[in-house]
């Protein structure tokens, strides 16, 4: 099996670096390999950016836990729904701001729309959890996976395979990165449904359907274990039948639009050549067909896992269960293993390269060496990119652990922007003094629930009286709620004066030409409650009652045997309903397609800007002063 696997892995470098050379060939300028010229196709947007939430959430995660915990925790594949409704919110927006202000980043976007360098320092504060952290915990899993496969030292496999991914992304840089990702993307929907076919034919009995997942002992596998446990948190505390309450699962929901704000993601946006790739992708593929694969196939997969032999879960049961599928034919199990090292190269090779670029133009261009010229700047990017690769591989040899207490915190830090994104694409009564403010507030409270800030100051300090996750609130729903009522707070005394005429501009260049209500009035004032509805049942306390509601209906009398759990159904059907208010918004809302590109250049930076923009900054030339003078 390792011969053939190596073989196909070597199949695959091959035609990436294939592919990056044919990109380097056709790219144009030296500075197309920043930003692809901001002309990425709309099919190569459509599958790269379904492939970079599902790394995202992470394949091998998600597997594991459905094993572990059942269908409650199946239930955040849900979530994605929420994914989705964030991007068609924000996507077009941001799109439509960029083109009409010709910045190329949201933290560029952000800074100038709020005046603000501080906002700019958080984005990218963001930035590098998700290009170093989060992309080592990914890379560091392949290691892990490749070695129970192959025997292969997992440090051996990390180093390779980062040397991999920089050398195609360097060739071919931000177009040839995004080329390969869409094909990984469509290469991973292709295996999950792959994979469930071949095992529901081969497979004697579906443990799933004979047995339904056997988690840990205390577990709920197939309920929600309420709507919210008044416990202090995991660590301290673990909740009665599963962390995975009704509050758990909502709150982890608002966790995961994190990816979609993320900047690589809003980078990926912004460079997409499009009219018609944003709705698509998030009624179709990332709502539709992404959700729907995971929360169909998961559960099954899980319980295969699930079984008496593996029942310690992690690592160990995933190649219990490769090898289990080897044992019948070993392409499907290269196959399966493909699939998760698949999912995790795209966050590695995704988030190293839209960090590379980001920090070329927000940086370096902008505040460092303003007069760089197009070679130089595609030098800059891809000095930088080794620089990132080094970090990833030298963290995920390393300091496994360390990356992963810090990642953490990357997917709630980076949900806490949405107040800012709020203000940028609709609402411009909300204050930069507001989104700062709440930003504060929010990273205080992300940092303290979740084991990074609490080994920290217990380390230093004393123990505190919670753990990760109190009262089954995820870390973002804890900040989300002290940024957005702060932001509000404040928002509300500080809403006028020029600052609020000064983003008024783009929001009346919006209004004046790119509306995106459409439809009667009763269909414009009524998607916001439907939206609301919906979450309450899908994913909010009205979720509880997918428990017994399809196996013990109340006009039934009594029990209804179905062959599967009721939330299992539950969780099919507000799928579904989810799918038709995306297409509703994203499509007859026109929340999602771009009807005329915009023709208007507006200028959105102030005369008094606290960063130069020209020359190098003072502080620069200070210290190479003293340097030369010493």
């Amino acid at each position: 099996m390792t011969s053939l696997l190596l073989l196909v892995l070597g199949f695959f470098f091959f035609y990436a670096i294939y592919i990056a050379t044919v990109c380097a060939r056709l790219g144009g300028s030296s500075v197309n390999f920043i930003d692809a010229g901001l002309e990425i196709p709309s099919w190569a947007y459509i599958f790269a950016g379904t492939g970079v939430v599902l790394s995202a959430i992470g394949l091998c995660d998600h597997i594991d836990l459905v094993a572990r915990y059942g269908l409650q925790y199946n239930h955040i594949v849900v979530g994605l729904i929420v994914v989705s409704l964030c991007g068609a919110l924000v996507q077009k927006r941001i799109w439509l701001a960029s083109r009409i202000t010709g910045l190329r980043t949201i933290g560029d976007l952000m800074g100038e729309y709020f005046d603000s360098t501080s906002i700019r320092i958080y984005l990218l504060a963001v930035l590098f959890l998700f290009s170093i952290p989060f992309a080592a915990c990914s890379l560091s899993e392949i290691g892990e996976l490749v070695r129970m496969a192959t025997g292969i030292t997992s440090s051996t496999v990390i180093w390779v395979t980062a040397f991999f991914l920089f050398l195609y992304s360097v060739i071919g840089g931000w177009r040839g990165v995004i080329y390969i990702v869409a094909t990984q993307a469509f290469f991973i929907l292709t295996l999950i449904v792959f994979t469930a076919a071949f095992a529901s034919v081969t497979f004697d009995n579906l443990a799933f359907i004979s047995r339904g997942i056997v988690a840990h002992a205390g577990m709920l596998p197939d309920q929600i274990p309420g709507v919210i446990q008044f416990t202090d948190g995991i660590g301290k505390e673990m909740p009665v039948g599963g962390i995975w309450t009704a509050v758990a699962i909502l709150s982890f929901a608002i966790a995961m639009i994190g990816v979609v704000l993320s900047p690589g993601f809003s980078f990926l946006g912004i460079s997409t050549n499009t009219k018609k790739a944003f709705s698509f992708n998030q009624v179709w593929m990332t709502g539709g067909l992404a959700t729907g694969a995971l929360l169909l196939v998961g559960p099954f997969v899980g319980a295969e896992i699930a079984g008496p032999v593996n029942s310690t879960g992690g690592a160990n049961a995933i190649a219990g269960f490769i090898s289990r599928l080897g044992s019948i034919e070993q392409l499907v199990a290269i196959a399966f293993l493909l699939l998760l090292v698949a999912s995790l190269q795209i966050g590695v090779a995704f988030f190293a390269a839209s960090g590379a670029s980001i920090v070329t133009l927000e940086l370096v261009k902008r505040f460092i060496l303003p007069d760089l010229t197009a070679t130089g700047q595609r030098l800059s990017a891809r000095v930088v990119l080794a620089v990132i690769y080094f970090l990833i591989a030298a963290t995920a040899s390393f300091t496994p652990l360390g990356a992963s207490i810090v990642s953490s915190l990357t997917l709630s830090l980076s949900t806490q922007i949405l107040p800012a994104f709020l203000g940028l694409c609709w609402l411009p009564w909300i204050s930069r003094s507001g989104v700062l403010t709440g930003l504060l507030l929010g990273v205080i409270l992300v940092v303290f629930t979740e084991p990074f800030g609490l080994i920290l100051f217990e380390g230093l300090f004393v123990e505190l009286p919670w753990g990760r996750w109190p009262l089954t609130v995820h870390s973002a729903g804890w900040g989300l709620i002290a940024n957005v009522g702060a932001c509000l707070l404040i928002s509300l005394f500080t809403r006028s004066g020029d600052e609020r005429l000064h983003r008024q501009r783009l929001h009346d260049e919006f209004h004046d030409n790119h509306r995106a209500e459409s439809g009667s009035r009763v269909a414009v004032g009524g998607k916001w409650p439907v939206i609301v509805i919906w979450a309450f049942f899908a994913l909010g306390p009205g979720a509880i009652l997918g428990n017994s509601f399809f196996s013990r209906p109340i006009f039934a009398g009594g029990a209804v045997t179905l062959g599967i759990p009721s939330l299992f159904v539950w969780q099919i059907v507000f799928w579904f309903f989810g799918v038709l208010i995306l297409w509703w918004l994203a499509y007859y809302g026109g929340m999602s397609v771009i009807q005329v590109a915009p023709l208007r250049k507006l200028t959105l930076k102030l005369s008094a800007n606290k960063l130069p923009q020209h020359g190098t900054p003072p502080w620069i030339s200070r210290l190479v002063g003293r340097l030369v003078a010493r």
